[in-house]
């Protein structure tokens, strides 16, 4: 029984490997072998999101979960592919990883503008250059000020996550980056007020 089973995966594997991206993702969404079907379109896309992931990550640190935010990619485009003849999957699949992979990235940043504005943010729609320029020097002047764990964890405060998960995403624990982000909140509070502390 069990080398009959594994005669079925061996003939299975080779029939995938032989249909096209497009055929394999709408096996997929069609729920046909889609473990199988996903796995096999892993296979082809993987390498390429590797090299997407090393080219946009922002720290070593981020680098696995860029590879995480690509398959997710992935995974959105066969979910999202329209088979209408006009459009390879490959490209669609290519745009849905990157995109996915560049906001991940800038969320790690913190360079992320969230969708929801609050009253007292600037809606992205009034950006102008000199706002833009503004924004960059506040963003040296954060990476002059701060150590680099000072800084990752002040952001990702500032992103919404709770010290719990910053050490969790981050290696550390809890403590360090409340301790962290208190630091980097000090000495951002201390610019501000005109001295260098």
């Amino acid at each position: 029984m069990t080398a009959e089973r594994s005669e079925n995966n061996d003939n299975l594997c080779d029939v995938l490997s032989e249909r096209s991206d497009e055929e394999l993702a709408m096996l997929c969404r069609e729920n046909k072998l889609y473990v199988s079907g996903y796995s096999e379109l892993i296979y082809r896309f993987f390498p390429m999101i590797k090299s997407k992931a090393a080219a946009i990550c922002p720290d070593p640190s981020a680098y696995d979960d860029l590879i995480q935010e690509g398959m997710l990619g992935l995974l959105s485009a066969v979910r999202g592919y329209k088979d209408d003849k006009s459009s390879k999957f490959s490209s669609f699949a290519y745009s849905c990883i990157v995109n996915r992979m560049k906001t991940a990235a800038a969320k790690l940043r913190g360079q992320q503008f969230a969708e929801d504005s609050s009253d007292n943010e600037e809606p992205a729609s009034t950006l102008t250059p000199e706002s833009i320029i503004i924004q960059r020097e506040i963003l040296k002047e954060l990476e002059n000020t701060l150590s680099p764990m000072e800084r990752r964890c002040f952001l990702l405060h500032l992103s919404g996550l709770t010290f719990e998960e910053i050490g969790a995403r981050l290696g550390i624990p809890e403590k360090s980056a409340k301790n962290a982000a208190g630091r980097a909140s000090a000495k951002l509070r201390g610019k501000l007020v005109g001295n260098d502390g």
